[in-house]
């Protein structure tokens, strides 16, 4: 019989596998312990959630997991109405059963903790703990695409019955999960955010996602405002309100006035972080072995921050392992997107191993709707963008195609009958090349960062004050982010605490409106330190009580920097073309049949740059034209200045007086050419490619050459790699590439990924 080369690597992946840093033959028992969450590379993939798979399929398909494709964990889904039918009644016999078999085959179990799904029993003796929304409706519990078991949103854990009912019932699902050898890690809350905010109707208004008003929620964030400001006196200094006790405070309902907005967000924030610290502290209560690992969906400041209510930065501080959700051909976002939220994930992390703990396994469905299914070449792109930018784990949703509920159909790594896929085929190959060179060069890599992107929530959060949207935030930091990703740079995403120890060649501050004095030192002192900063129209616009600042830029920044903010021109975005809608606001505004010569200024504002490169750009959201003192104008527009650049000790601030950042997301080609020509002049990328992204990969033994074809073509390019590197031979391919003169010839397909390995 002949066997080929893919054959033969998923067969030899499942003869020993390695558990807690010892390796073993499948099917011995095993030491839990994680007292090194990098001794091997995590792989495998999400399997139950009930009912799916079916009872009589289990067994074999977790032999298959094991034994024919070599993953090391399982994920599994447990809701908590579907464990917790009646108050102290607790069935996990399908969980035992599935476990069991984890126990046998020597597979690694990542147990969620879902409490997202409240037991009905509970509902209905409380029906006061429902979520609230902004209307002041109460959501009754219902059946969800992810849980169709029911009970989803569950119920509000600002309530005493509900936290001292789920606290009961996390004691028993540890009591019973930590007795099985397979017990590793628990997922401590999916995707967290506020729950019903990611609303299921298609039909929801903004205030029917903002949550949660109920009256023990208000109380709790009464109780958080006599914390930050001391007294009422305070409070309503701060608010402007005359305010007679704390009792009438409402937390906001609509727009209007900005303190008590980013107040309320800030606090919602600050309770889904202690709410995860209570489920870790509540877990590790009852088991003292397992891993602590939590993952998000939603990345800030690439995603809005104000309704789903999550900081990252927060959250993973309370776990011992972060990681992600990533569903790229779901969502049909573009790579580099997809990198920033991986790249988001290890900055949040903050020098903690991260996963990629949910990555999209087939194609995604939502009712009728299906979206693009997952090639071989996607499963292999995103394994190896994951591994290059650090992860230390892959857990694909979902082994199983779904079985019921809007996301039937959908998502399977394996067939619905169960029969292998090209997909899981390609998952299992990559499996057996990564975790050959993780111990080599995988194991303690961590990409090297030139280039920060600083991050302050209080700009998202009165950004959504100001419009019922953060789109001006967002648009910002993924078009500086799209700039970064073809320069060929990794990026790390910053908070102004990192400001202090920052070294970054390169320091971007996208759409920052809020002026703390802090903040502003600290960019000033990193321009002095040898540093190129680049600024944004409205840098410090609003002080920290947001007010406008009278002198933007604030706190003496105009002084040194030699130019100060005139007031800004709100630019109306062209009609049907396609763009990125800045804000809702602008959707308001229709161009007029003709228009005033002296008003074209707001429809078709061009900014003439000079340098660093002689560009044209449109501008986006604003348009500010500066008085400038003794800085260097760099562009104009109408005769105005519009930008400028200043020397200051070793580095250099570059201002430019629109946002810039959105308008390269919404395509303008010289806003992308004007970043990446002031970055690359501060930070060369150690490779560089034309249409391939090519990121180095150096171990201690070893090297790797990655190069990603995010393009719908075809390419074959050269790319010059470092000296010392004489030999190449591609991993998937085992071909020797000759190394030339320190170059290499490398051809890559469409969307898919080249990794070369380097001696």
């Amino acid at each position: 019989m002949t066997i080929s080369r893919r054959q033969m690597l998923c067969r030899s992946a499942g003869l020993t596998f390695g558990w807690g840093g010892m390796r073993m033959a499948a099917g011995q028992s095993a030491t839990r312990g994680k007292a090194d969450l990098t001794s091997e590379f995590i792989y495998g993939t999400a399997f139950y959630r009930p009912p799916n798979p079916p009872r009589a399929q289990r067994r074999g398909m977790l032999k298959s997991i094991r034994e024919d494709y070599g993953f090391n964990i399982i994920r599994i889904y447990p809701g908590w109405d579907y464990y917790n039918p009646g108050p102290d009644k607790f069935v996990f016999d399908d969980l035992d059963e599935v476990m069991g078999f984890c126990d046998e085959f020597g597979i690694r179990v990542l147990l969620g903790l879902v409490l997202e799904t409240a037991p009905w029993w509970l509902e209905q003796a409380h029906p006061e703990t429902r979520y609230i929304n902004a209307l002041g409706a109460p959501r009754k519990m219902q059946g969800s695409g992810n849980n169709m078991t029911g009970g989803w949103p569950g119920l509000c854990l600002d309530w005493q019955p509900v936290r001292a009912a789920a606290e009961r019932y996390i004691h028993a699902l540890a009591a019973f999960a930590r007795k099985h050898q397979s017990m590793y890690a628990y997922d401590c809350w999916n995707e967290p955010h506020i729950e019903p905010a990611w609303e299921r109707s298609l039909w929801a208004t903004p205030p029917e996602m903002l949550y949660c008003y109920c009256p023990a929620t208000v109380q709790s964030f009464h109780d958080w405002l006599r914390k930050r400001y001391g007294d009422l006196d305070r409070l309503n200094e701060a608010w402007t309100r005359r305010y007679p006790n704390f009792e009438a405070i409402d937390p906001p309902r609509a727009m209007g006035t900005y303190a008590d907005w980013v107040d309320w967000r800030r606090y919602i924030i600050e309770r889904s972080t202690a709410e995860l610290a209570w489920r870790v502290r509540t877990l590790r209560a009852a088991d003292t072995s397992s891993v602590m690992e939590d993952h998000a969906a939603h990345h800030p400041p690439f995603d809005g921050i104000a309704v789903g209510g999550v900081n990252l930065w927060r959250l993973a501080e309370e776990v011992e392992l972060w990681g992600l959700s990533l569903f790229p051909r779901w969502f049909s976002f573009a790579v580099y997107e997809g990198a920033a939220k991986i790249e988001i994930t290890r900055a949040a992390a903050n020098g903690k191993p991260f996963w990629m703990t949910e990555l999209q396994g087939g194609h995604g469905n939502k009712g009728l709707w299906r979206s693009h299914k997952m090639r071989p070449q996607d499963i292999r792109l995103w394994n190896w963008l994951a591994v290059a930018a650090g992860a230390k784990g892959i857990v694909y949703w979902t082994y199983h195609t779904e079985g019921t509920g809007s996301e039937a159909t959908g998502f399977g790594l394996v067939e619905r009958s169960g029969a292998p896929s090209e997909r899981v085929r390609e998952a299992a190959r990559n499996r057996v090349l990564i975790q050959q060179v993780y111990a080599d060069i995988l194991k303690n890599y961590r990409p090297r960062t030139n280039v920060a992107l600083l991050h302050d929530q209080d700009n998202a959060l009165l950004t959504y004050a100001m419009s019922g949207d953060e789109s001006p935030s967002t648009l910002s930091f993924r078009g500086y982010y799209k700039a970064i990703w073809a320069l060929d740079h990794w990026a790390h995403f910053l908070e102004p605490a990192g400001l202090a120890s920052d070294e970054h060649s390169v320091l971007i501050v996208p759409w920052h409106l809020v002026g703390k004095k802090e903040t502003c030192e600290h960019v000033l002192r990193r321009a002095r330190a040898g540093a190129t900063v680049i600024l944004e129209t409205s840098f410090g616009l609003y002080d920290e009580r947001f007010f406008h600042n009278p002198v933007v830029p604030p706190h003496g920044l105009a002084e040194t920097l030699g130019y100060q903010e005139g007031e800004s021109l709100y630019v109306i975005p062209p009609q049907a073309s396609g763009e990125v809608q800045a804000s809702s606001a602008f959707t308001s505004h229709m161009r007029p049949a003709q228009i005033a010569p002296n008003d074209r200024i707001y429809y078709e504002p061009w900014m003439e740059f000079t340098e660093p490169a002689a560009v044209r750009i449109r501008a986006h959201t604003y348009l500010t034209p500066i008085e400038v003192k003794t800085a260097k104008v760099i562009a104009r527009c109408e005769g105005m200045p519009v930008a400028a650049v200043a020397e200051v000790g070793r580095g250099r601030v570059y201002y430019i007086g629109t946002n810039l950042g959105a308008a390269i997301a919404a395509g303008d080609a010289g806003a992308f050419a004007l970043a990446q020509t002031i970055i690359r002049r501060a930070a060369p990328p150690a490779v560089s490619g034309t249409n391939l992204r090519p990121r180095l990969i150096e171990g201690e033994r070893g090297a790797l050459l990655l190069a990603f074809n995010d393009t719908v073509q075809n390419h074959q390019e050269t790319l010059k790699i470092p000296g010392r590197y004489r030999h190449a031979r591609d991993l998937h391919s085992e071909a020797e590439i000759p190394v030339r003169n320190g170059s290499i010839e490398v051809a890559v397909p469409y969307e898919s990924v080249t990794v070369l390995r380097l001696s």
